[in-house]
């Protein structure tokens, strides 16, 4: 079977391989584009390659096998970034405005005039960059010939089904490359030269001879039954993170389908895949993949879409099932946010590297459809700010400075300025940290109010994310949701909070556990700023405290 690199070099030149508007991208012409990008490469200095148009990406790793250079794929165009993964160095391709000496623009040519059409016959060395665990960008080597083999094993499985492809994602990162460029490319199928970032540019597009790349950042947002109204794909992908069962479902009533999700990685190529036509369904390994969990409960994976014979760890906890398999949450702290790796230690970072915060503290929010969240300590000048400009314009200007660094799904969209709640160890423990951004307390009734007090008739049902880790077997409900608790009674009662998260005269007396009925009694003092709060249980105080305030 060939390869993406052998098909460019022998299709004939007037077959067309991608869609741009009107007009058809064809094989001459990204031959005669490749020969234009080798005459501008010289030297040996490392190739990086980054495009928004597929029919160029291709031209480019045409050209850097032509040279005999392997290919460096940078994930995104911030100048930090650039600088980090070394592209400084090297010589970047890109269709983009970098602003950067380093950067060589390149377009498609006009026509196709006779070119070279010979390929040097060897393996292309790609390498990927992806969130590592350090929040460093992690290098990812690949074979050219990885790719192929993989984009073949989906035209075995699904080609009868495939056809005309348009996309949401990126051909940059591994999953858009091979959906949307090599499968296409390698089957003889025409794929859109441009990802269509939003629904509306789908419309009238999508029928049954179509296939739809897509990803849950879109999925999970879909548009109004009028915008898509009549689109139904013959096939519709998603990669990137597990869809939530309910935009599944919402696939099938408005596009006809339930969407297939694939799993996989950059090191490891693509796991399995499933369609959740039921809650549950199960993963199925991809032919080629073995699946198994180590010792301590985390997914193995072997492959020959991996580099090497070894296993290679994937980070997510995983439990085997006849053959089958079930994901069971992450065992790391990488985030997958809009179907992308995010290293939550590379986002606290780059928080730490601004001179106003002084700690903080980054969550997926899976109750805001996977989005990231911070919490951020500021420093005696941080908070001048805070109180001068307000959080939303604060948060604002935070994301503005992140800007160089991160690209934008690493930047977090919802924001707390407070101090980081931590267990009685100095942890943080995540189903505290994602309860800082819930909109509402936990059901109760208001018996009694006035201007300074407050008495609230709570249950504390077993689902609250608070008893979730803590403790497992043994739950019960810690100090520090205790004070979260009561803060947010008083913000929803008087639209007020106490100034400053200091605690004092705390004292916890009995442990509050899932199903007891209490009494949250809240007293603000206006004069000092605090709020004074204690839970009572058949009127026998189990805690109090005081936050805010003075000491």
């Amino acid at each position: 079977m060939k390869g993406l690199l052998d098909t460019v070099a022998m299709l004939p030149s007037r077959k067309p391989l991608f869609a741009a508007k009107n007009s058809s991208i064809t094989v001459g012409q990204i031959r005669k584009t490749a020969t234009e990008i080798s005459a501008r490469i010289s030297g040996e200095r490392p190739l990086f390659l980054h495009t928004e148009s597929a029919a160029l990406f291709v031209a480019g790793l045409l050209a850097a096998a032509r040279k005999k250079l392997a290919v460096s794929l940078p994930a995104h165009l911030q100048p930090r970034y650039l600088l980090e993964i070394g592209a400084d160095r090297g010589i970047l391709l890109t269709d983009q405005d970098v602003r950067s000496a380093a950067a060589t623009p390149i377009a498609l040519a006009s026509d196709e005039e006779p070119c070279e059409t010979h390929v040097q016959a060897h393996d292309l060395d790609l390498t990927f960059y992806t969130s590592g665990v350090t929040g460093s960008p992690k290098k990812v080597s690949k074979k050219i010939s990885q790719l192929d083999n993989e984009a073949w094993t989906l035209e075995r499985i699904w080609g009868k089904q495939a056809g005309h492809t348009f996309a949401t994602v990126s051909h940059q990162h591994i999953y858009g490359m091979l959906f949307r460029v090599f499968w296409p490319v390698l089957s003889g199928r025409v794929s859109e030269d441009r990802l269509v970032e939003y629904w509306e540019g789908l419309a009238g597009k999508l029928a049954a001879d179509t296939t739809l790349i897509s990803s849950p950042a879109h999925l999970t947002r879909l548009p109004r039954a009028d915008v898509l109204a009549g689109s139904v794909p013959g096939l519709i992908f998603s990669a990137g993170a597990p869809l939530p069962f309910e935009a599944a479902q919402d696939s099938l009533h408005l596009l006809g389908s339930v969407p297939i999700e694939v799993l996989g990685s950059t090191e490891t190529g693509g796991i399995g895949w499933r369609k959740q036509e039921h809650q549950d369904a199960l993963w199925t390994p991809l032919p080629g993949v073995r699946i198994a969990a180590d010792e301590n409960g985390s997914m193995a994976v072997v492959s020959r879409f991996a580099a090497g014979d070894l296993p290679v760890a994937t980070g997510d906890a995983v439990e085997c099932v006849n053959g089958k398999f079930r994901l069971k949450g992450r065992m790391d702290r990488i985030a997958k946010i809009d179907g992308k790796r995010v290293s939550l230690d590379r986002v606290e970072s780059a928080l730490l590297a601004h001179p106003i915060i002084a700690a903080a503290a980054a969550i997926d929010l899976p109750s805001r459809k996977g989005a990231l969240g911070a919490i951020v300590e500021l420093s005696d000048k941080g908070n001048a700010v805070l109180a001068e400009e307000g959080a939303f314009r604060l948060s604002r200007r935070l994301r503005i400075a992140l800007a160089p660094l991160l690209e934008p799904g690493e930047r977090p969209k919802h924001w707390r300025f407070a101090t980081i709640p931590t267990n009685a160890q100095g942890k943080r423990i995540q189903a505290v940290l994602r309860a800082c951004f819930d909109k509402q307390p936990p059901d109760g009734a208001i018996i009694a109010q006035s201007e300074e007090s407050a008495e609230i008739a709570l249950v504390l049902s077993p689902d609250l994310i608070w008893f979730e880790g803590h403790f497992p077997g043994q739950p019960v409900l810690p100090g520090i949701a205790q004070v979260h608790l009561a803060v947010q009674w008083a913000e929803q009662i008087w639209d007020w909070k106490p100034n400053g998260a200091n605690l004092s005269q705390l004292k916890f007396r009995r442990i509050l556990r899932p199903g007891d009925a209490a009494r949250l009694k809240l007293t603000r003092d206006g004069a000092k700023q605090r709020l004074i709060f204690a839970y009572e249980i058949e009127d026998v105080v189990a805690s109090q405290g005081t936050i805010g305030g003075g000491a």
